[in-house]
This record gives C-alpha cells, structure tokens and sequence, in this order.
C-alpha cells in the first residue's frame, strides 16, 4: 500500500522551489540552488533527530521561529558550524518560507517569527589577509610543472586579475572574453542574480587565452565552457573541487620555499586583488565596481574598514598588471 505524505502541499512546493522557481523564476545559478537545497536537507535532518519526523511526515507548520532557532543551536552543539556557516543557513531558510508565504502555505504572523530570527554573532576575530605580489608570482610559478600547466597557469592568472568569483569563472563560455582594439580583453561576467559586468584584463590574458585555446579548444566554439573537466567521456563545466586540488598542488610547492604561505582558497585570490587595486591608489567605488558588488557598503562590510584605513605603499598598475 502506498503512504502519502502528510502535507503533500508542502512536497509539491519543496519541489517547485528547487526546480522551477530558484532556477527560472529567480535565475540563481547552480551553486546557489545547491546551498539551498542542502540547507533544507539539514532542517529536514534536524527535524528526524529531534522531533522523528521524515519526508512524509514533515508539515508546514514545522517552519517556525521555534524549530528553526533550535536548528540553528543544533547547527552549532551537533555539527560544530561557525556563526558564518549557521547565518547561511538562516538566509537560505528564510529564503524557502518567504516562498511559502507567497503560496499561501504559512502565515504572515509564522513568517514574521521566522524574519525576525537574529543572525548569531561571530565572537571569531575576522583577519583579513592577501597574498603579496611575490607570493603570487611563486603560486603561478609553482603550477608550470602541473600536467595540464598552460590550463593551471590561466585559470589562475584570470581568477587573480580579474578577482572574479570562482563560479563566474567556471562558467565562462569563450564568447564571454572579447578583445578590444588595443590588444587587452573584456571578460563579460554573470555574478549573483545574473547580473552582467564586464572587466578589463591585460593584454597577457589574451596572449594566454589564446595559447590555452590551442591545446583545449582548437574548434573555437565560442558557445562552451571555457575551462572544463571529462566525466564519463563528456565535457562537463570543471567544479570548485579541481581548482580546489590545484590550489592545494600549489600550496605544498611553494610551501618549501615560503612555510608561512597562508591557505591558499579561491576567493583568497579575490581578496588579493582587491587589496592589490587599492594599494596601487584605485578609488573604492571603482574596486566595488570591479569586484561586482551591489554597493560600495557591500565592498566595505565584506573587506572591512579597518584593511582600509591606513595608506599603504602605492604600486603602479601597467595595463591592469601590478608592477
């Protein structure tokens, strides 16, 4: 015999959410749709370990400021998440319930419960830190022995100058790099909410472009993907977890020769150039602006006032390379 769900409202919209509308309706990309889902997965898991609940017997009324303050302690007690990680989830939970507002499947009352939720404070002291222009030039170095080094040396090159998110990246198509009239190249980027911005790189990226295009796109279909990894014998757009494996390639070689190299990440090299920009006296509207941000607040809340308050040692940037 076949159990039905006990709010099958609910399941039809937690479907509807993932698939139709974050994806078409609100055009977030693949990485946010995948944060969401794993968010709601981890209130689902909550959910089974403390109340007993599953799938089938999950219910509107389970998102509520009550079960979803205890999931955020449960965040914290059982999964050791830092208050970064635990506001993420938050985001992403209230995300889903102004959803079922829309749908009539809450309240407005719940719902302003569940908004009025605080973020949980970080006790945690925030450094930022940047990796120096020589640090980056021993990491863009430590790759020319790599396998695939014409592909590492680029991918990383453009993911310093151009202090894109890693997504916007990896989601480069090779019409998206267009070069102007005095040898440079705009990289046309989509950030978050699909929102277009294009960027100015050196001419060196372009002689880059196109030296990697000999070996990985020799066709020159300006419709795929710039960088990309096989599975089961396709093409298939290369994930955070490659660059990831190649930072860490890069991390341990350098390492011999710099032991205080801070972690190298992805979005460290966003923060690198950022900081690089400023030290060469490029306004912070401009760095906002660069860095695809909605507001310069945004550029101050993320880097933080402190990185910006005292002048530093001004370098001159020659066709967009620091010097």
């Amino acid at each position: 015999m076949r159990i039905s769900a006990k709010d099958p409202y609910l399941i039809s919209l937690l479907g509807d959410f993932i698939k139709v509308y974050l994806p078409c309706i609100r055009n977030r990309d693949d990485d946010t749709i995948a944060s969401y889902r794993h968010s709601i997965n981890l209130f689902m898991s909550y959910l089974n370990s403390v109340r007993g609940l599953s799938l089938l017997t999950i219910q509107a009324s389970d998102f509520n400021q009550k079960d979803i303050v205890a999931y955020m302690n449960w965040l914290a007690a059982e999964r050791h998440n830092v208050a970064t990680t635990i506001n993420h989830r938050l985001s992403d939970i209230r995300g889903f319930c102004q959803y079922l507002l829309k749908k009539k499947a809450i309240s407005p009352e719940v719902y302003e419960g569940i908004r009025e939720i605080n973020d949980v404070a970080d006790e945690r002291i925030a450094d930022f830190t940047w990796l120096s222009v020589n640090d980056m030039t021993l990491i863009l170095q430590s790759v020319l022995e790599n396998r695939d080094a014409k592909r590492d040396y680029f991918l990383l090159s453009l993911l310093y100058e151009s202090g894109a998110r890693i997504n916007e990246v990896l989601s480069l198509k090779l019409l998206d790099l267009k070069p102007t009239s005095d040898g440079e190249v705009d990289a046309h980027f989509y950030g978050k909410g699909n929102k277009h911005r294009i960027t100015p790189l050196s001419k060196e990226i372009w002689l880059q472009f196109g030296k990697y295009c000999e070996l990985y796109h020799p066709e020159r279909n300006p419709d795929d993907l710039l960088f990309y990894s096989y599975r089961n014998g396709r093409r298939n757009k290369m994930s955070s977890d490659n660059v990831s494996r190649i930072l860490a390639d890069s991390e341990f070689a350098v390492k011999q020769m710099k032991p205080d190299l801070i972690h190298l990440h992805s979005h460290l090299f966003r923060r690198t150039r950022a900081m690089h920009l400023y030290q060469a006296g490029v306004p912070l509207p401009t760095i906002s602006d660069w860095l695809g941000h909605s507001s310069i607040e945004t550029t101050r809340f993320y880097y933080g006032k402190q990185v910006f308050m005292e002048s530093k040692i001004p370098r001159r940037l020659k066709n967009n390379r620091l010097q």
